[in-house]
């Protein structure tokens, strides 16, 4: 039985596991993460897997994810405040850093901005997006196509069902978004002034469906199809776990712009075990 380090993260409710990447040959990631997101076992939302020095991460099925990538941004600022400790460098308060790094599903780098400390950070993705397809098929359906993932919104014309997992089976099918490594069936509101959504997030190689308490890459796909050509706006989305994410999206002059903001808190760290037979090592 092999054992793994890992570290629980919780962006804006959006639990994430990340392991370290040579600890797993890419090809097996996918299938320890799926045994890993078991509730019996560590349990959470999504997986990933990361080159610290290298500032690289992998998700379990390569798609792109915005809230594991702040995630990973808050370890990078984490094992710099420990390397400072281990030099005396170390400074009391909040600390600020700045990354940049390389994500799966994305091309070119992610520009980090990380503020805090141990156990909570403030954590900012700025992307420079590249052409990212809005289409409006329907009436209140929206297609979002963004590197390593798409996203279909539905607005306030279609509630949110009770069968969610099937409902999005269902529109994910309709709209041939099953070959993509991931993809989100998002149903959308405005509510007295607040804009809310659930997220239903599908990642085909590691095999879970889930409705996500939060979704960086969501809530983008939703400030993208609410900010207007040649416009800047800044959108606070409400997820379902309860916490906002700041969404500014620039569309003014050439390339777009866009940042997904929202705190990043450490839950756990240690090493999980892996069950008999299970995929691991390298």
């Amino acid at each position: 039985m092999g054992a793994l380090s890992f570290s629980k993260w919780s962006p804006s409710g959006n639990t994430t596991l990340l392991f370290p990447a040579e600890s797993v040959a890419c090809s097996q990631q996918a299938a320890t993460a799926a045994q890993a997101l078991s509730p019996h076992l560590l349990g959470g939302e999504q997986a990933g897997f990361c080159h610290v020095r290298e500032r690289r991460l992998r998700m379990a099925g390569g798609e792109f994810c915005v809230n594991a990538t702040r995630a990973f941004g808050a370890l990078l600022a984490l094992e710099a405040a420990r390397s400072a400790r281990q030099t005396a460098e170390a400074q009391d308060g909040p600390q600020e850093y700045a990354f940049a790094v390389q994500v799966s599903g994305w091309q070119g780098p992610v520009e980090l901005r990380v503020r805090g400390s141990l156990p909570e950070w403030q954590v900012a993705a700025d992307l420079e997006l590249p052409a990212c397809p809005v289409q409006q098929p329907a009436p209140g359906v929206t297609l979002v196509r963004l590197p390593g993932i798409a996203h279909l919104l539905l607005d306030e014309r279609h509630v949110f069902p009770e069968d969610f997992l099937a409902a999005s089976a269902i529109w994910r099918r309709e709209y041939d978004l099953q070959a993509l490594p991931a993809s989100g069936v998002v149903w959308w509101r405005q509510m007295q002034h607040q804009l809310e959504m659930f997220p239903v997030v599908h990642v085909r190689d590691a095999g879970t469906t889930c409705l996500e308490n939060a979704c960086g890459s969501g809530a983008l796909a939703l400030g993208l199809r609410l900010c207007p050509a040649g416009a800047r706006r800044v959108f606070t989305i409400l997820q379902p776990g309860g916490e906002p994410l700041t969404v500014t999206v620039d569309r003014q002059g050439g390339a777009m712009r866009a940042t997904v903001e929202g705190p990043v808190r450490l839950v756990a760290e240690g090493r999980f075990w892996l069950p008999e037979g299970a995929a691991g090592g390298v």
